[in-house]
């Protein structure tokens, strides 16, 4: 498989009279990056871009230059792994200083795949050159590593939510054609010590994260898909020609785009284009889904610090699987849009403002003596020595603390402290109400039945992450919306934006309790019901924190003194920071015999009780 289609690789100009960096041989280049001082990152990255850069700019021999690169491969990638540790999971709109970070590894990774680059094209232009490397396999090394370098870039800009540069796309497809047109892309190639690939995988590694929808997902999602479609692309995706016509994707190696739906693709597709057959693939990571149900894994685990969670296996199944188009047309709105960010947040406001304790016991609930502020003129603790107080302390109100479930207090060795806090929805009592939980004003870009486009800006809390959850509210509106960050886009003209999509155009605040097997009960959490919406056939759900929550288990709703017994059913939804699940009412023995004792006197088991 192979196209005519002429290549169009761009390299720098062979300019630099004067190399003064180290000696262009390999020892030098090894000596000189071990005594680069590692610890100081910044001082390493500019030495390296200096250097890196020089080189690509100075005459020199295919397997010279390779081996040179090769000397300086291990520090470059360290390199950037540290760099990329000063600017991921950053907020939203980045500080100066891990923004300038980011902007030199996208430097260093453009520099690297360029200079491996320039061996493959120079090793095809002087073939009788290399002597003492086999000319192919010259070739077929630089290309894997310089698509490495611009894989491992594509991946960065995505975690960054940016677009992807003019000219990013083409260099990628052109780096395989290259390869394709000199029939080198299957060839195995050794990516790194004890590992063997090929031009096709780390291509389609790099590509297929562009069809993963990865402005919906997070810095540790989408390096975790990385590195299963590291193995993934191997195995379980096929480039197929033309004539195939057989593919979800489709990908045109002479354009500047990434992959995109085939039945979208306008034209008859040419010899410069691919399909792309993800039904591998698909079945692949259904049989690793249907794994983790029996096993009850918490996903994929590549190793120790990359995990891919069950609720990203499911996205990636939707977004690789099938074809999804906008439900609902867009009109363009410059109105505000109230906003609370997170759970918690959320279940205040639709709460009307009450504090988790008066929703789970009522306005008339008073805090413990402990609780309450010292100097209050109607309690004297020293005096509080009534018999049927010592008896029963408020024995309608208090919450009796029960020691944490198993699971989670396996999340409290994992979780920071500010995590826990929120799952076990401790209240910062330090704070009033409104800096707790403040409301937003937030400009939309535009609406639909669906949803909402916001324009996010610097006065605005930068931590928002795809995937939580937040209410919103039109100025017009009473009630409080429950949505969620579908995605993130930071554009060139330095705008962000963020999507929402609506679930429900209301909700019911509860405190949840998990009912364990020993009969004890967890500590109240706060959940949000979804009511039914049957014009649109959906079911009554329960919004409930990530943590802790399960199929099939038993829990207790608590809302002003009352209780609610129901059983969590199916998980609906899930992301990072909540899970979505149906549920049905369990009916108590005292809610039976109270139906027992109202039946029709006439009933056919009468008799039955006369004979007793």
């Amino acid at each position: 498989m192979s196209s005519d289609t002429p290549i169009k690789l761009r390299i720098p100009r062979q300019d630099l009279q004067a190399f003064t960096h180290f000696p262009l041989d390999e020892d030098a280049a090894l000596t000189w990056s071990q005594g680069l001082p590692i610890t100081d990152t910044r001082s390493v990255v500019h030495q390296l871009m200096h250097a890196v850069g020089d080189l690509n700019r100075v005459r020199l021999g295919p397997e010279v230059r390779f081996r040179i690169m090769e000397a300086l491969r291990p520090n470059l990638k360290v390199t950037l792994s540290n760099l990329s540790r000063r600017f991921v999971n950053q907020p939203l709109i980045m500080p100066e200083e891990p923004r300038q970070m980011a902007e030199l590894s996208d430097r260093l990774h453009t520099l690297a795949s360029t200079a491996y680059t320039i061996v493959a094209i120079e090793a095809l232009q002087h073939r009788d050159a290399v002597r003492e490397m086999n000319p192919a396999r010259l070739v077929c090394a630089a290309i894997q590593r310089a698509l490495d370098f611009a894989g491992r870039k594509l991946l960065q800009t995505f975690q960054l939510y940016r677009p992807v540069e003019y000219g990013g796309w083409l260099a990628l497809h052109q780096l395989y054609a290259l390869a394709e047109h000199q029939r080198l892309a299957a060839l195995p190639v050794e990516a790194e010590p004890g590992r063997e690939t090929t031009i096709a995988a780390t291509y389609l590694q790099a590509l297929m994260l562009g069809c993963c929808k990865p402005n919906q997902l997070r810095h540790s999602d989408l390096a975790a898909i990385y590195r299963g479609l590291r193995e993934w692309s191997a195995s379980s995706i096929r480039l197929s020609p033309p004539e195939s016509g057989s593919g979800l994707f489709l990908v045109d190696l002479d354009s500047d785009q990434p992959p995109l739906y085939s039945s979208l693709y306008e034209k008859k597709p040419g010899a410069h284009c691919r399909y792309l057959d993800t039904e591998p693939l698909i079945a692949h990571l259904r049989e690793l889904q249907a794994e983790d149900d029996r096993h009850g894994k918490p996903g994929v685990v590549f190793d120790k610090d990359t995990r891919l969670p069950s609720n990203i296996l499911t996205h990636l199944i939707t977004a690789l699987g099938s074809m999804s188009l906008r439900n609902f047309a867009r009109t363009a709105s410059d109105n505000r849009l109230a906003v609370c960010i997170g759970l918690s947040s959320a279940h205040y406001h639709v709460a009307g403002e009450k504090s988790f304790q008066r929703l789970l016991f009522g306005d008339d609930y008073l805090p413990p003596p402990s609780d309450r502020p010292p100097g209050n003129p109607f309690i004297h603790p020293e005096e509080q020595d009534n018999a049927l107080e010592e008896a029963n302390p408020e024995g309608d109100y208090l919450v009796e603390e029960i020691p944490l479930s198993a699971d989670i207090a396996r999340f409290q060795q994992e979780l920071d402290r500010a995590t826990l806090a929120a799952i076990e929805e401790e209240e910062d009592l330090e704070l009033p109400p409104g800096d707790r939980y403040p409301i937003h004003q937030v400009r939309m870009v535009n609406a639909s039945p669906g949803g909402y486009c916001l324009e996010w800006t610097t006065d605005l809390p930068g931590e928002i992450r795809t995937g939580d959850i937040v209410s919103v509210r039109e100025q017009r509106d009473r009630d409080w919306a429950i949505a969620v960050i579908r995605w993130v886009s930071n554009l060139e003209d330095s705008r962000t934006l963020v999507g929402l999509e609506l679930l429900s155009p209301r909700a019911m605040p509860f405190g949840a309790r998990i009912q364990k097997k020993t009969g004890e009960q967890t500590v109240p959490m706060r959940v949000l019901l979804l009511p039914e919406i049957k014009l649109v056939g959906q079911a009554h759900t329960l919004i409930t924190p990530r943590a802790a929550f399960r199929e099939r288990q038993k829990i207790t709703l608590m809302s002003g003194g009352d209780e609610f017994y129901v059983q969590l059913l199916h998980q609906v939804a899930a992301t990072g920071s909540f899970t979505q699940f149906d549920f049905q009412y369990i009916k108590r023995l005292g809610e039976v015999l109270a139906e027992d004792k109202s039946s029709h006197v006439d009933s056919s088991f009468d008799s039955v009780w006369n004979k007793i």
